[in-house]
């Protein structure tokens, strides 16, 4: 199961080295070199934090690998440092994301899949059920999981994705462990995974995904403010909607 993890860490260059990282309420934001990946903050610590370095002036690739930690908090800050690199502008044109193209609406997860699902099946796990539920609902069969969000508990998950059509996956579920597994139920079906935490890497075709709808940070010190807590709603204005796809929509 570590295997994701441990290949998106190894891709990190030795050379980076974290310039500047905090940990608000709602966001965490690490900068390199290369640019600033950010993710959301976990809401609750699991257990004691693991690491004894200080952030700033470390090596990314050692703080990228926080992103294994059982300590949420701290594994929000190592997938922010491991999107620092690969979710950098550099690195994600070299990738073949896009994030520039004037329109963000082209690189929006909901709208650019809504001729495919016409009377298909549709999942969302988490947060962006209520998206999916508004957009959706009167042109696909929709289940949504999550006991906040859902009508279905998220344990229906093995039992649900397996059926879908499509499937939108939380990125957060990256921090938490999950995101392996989610893939792994979704070989047969369309799998976009949403959200500014997703680490915009074609490694993650390898185990399931179809397409990275994720944040291109293009404001490093809007991002900064957005996660130190007084621009808190700015974080989207910070970058540009980004979107990594296995292949063109129009070829399903």
């Amino acid at each position: 199961m570590w295997e994701l993890y441990d290949r998106l860490i190894a891709g990190v260059p030795e050379e980076l080295h974290v310039k500047r990282a905090v940990a608000g309420s709602f966001w965490t934001a690490v900068e390199s070199e290369l640019g600033v990946g950010v993710s959301g903050t976990a809401k609750s610590m699991t257990r004691p934090p693991l690491a004894r370095i200080t952030l700033e002036g470390a090596p990314l690739k050692q703080v990228a690998a926080l992103s294994k930690s059982w300590n949420f908090v701290e594994a929000s800050i190592g997938v922010a440092a491991l999107n620092a690199y690969y979710n950098s502008p550099e690195i994600a044109k070299k990738n073949g994301v896009l994030f520039d193209e004037g329109d963000d609406r082209l690189n929006d997860p909901y709208i650019v899949y809504r001729n495919f699902v016409r009377d298909k099946k549709v999942a969302c796990i988490g947060s962006n059920s209520t998206v999916v539920e508004s957009l959706l609902k009167n042109v696909a069969e929709v289940s949504l999981l999550g006991e906040e969000f859902g009508s279905f508990p998220v344990q229906a998950a093995d039992y649900l994705l397996p059926e879908q059509d499509l499937v939108y996956l939380p990125c957060y579920s990256e921090i938490t462990k999950e995101l392996p597994r989610y893939l792994s139920l979704c070989q047969n079906t369309v799998a976009v995974v949403c959200g500014p935490s997703i680490t915009m890497s074609p490694l993650l075709f390898d185990y399931g995904a179809f397409d990275l709808a994720g944040l291109v940070i293009t404001d490093a010190d809007m991002a900064f403010e957005s996660a130190c807590g007084t621009a808190v709603k700015k974080m989207f204005a910070a970058g540009k909607k980004a979107s990594l796809r296995k292949k063109p929509v129009s070829e399903l």
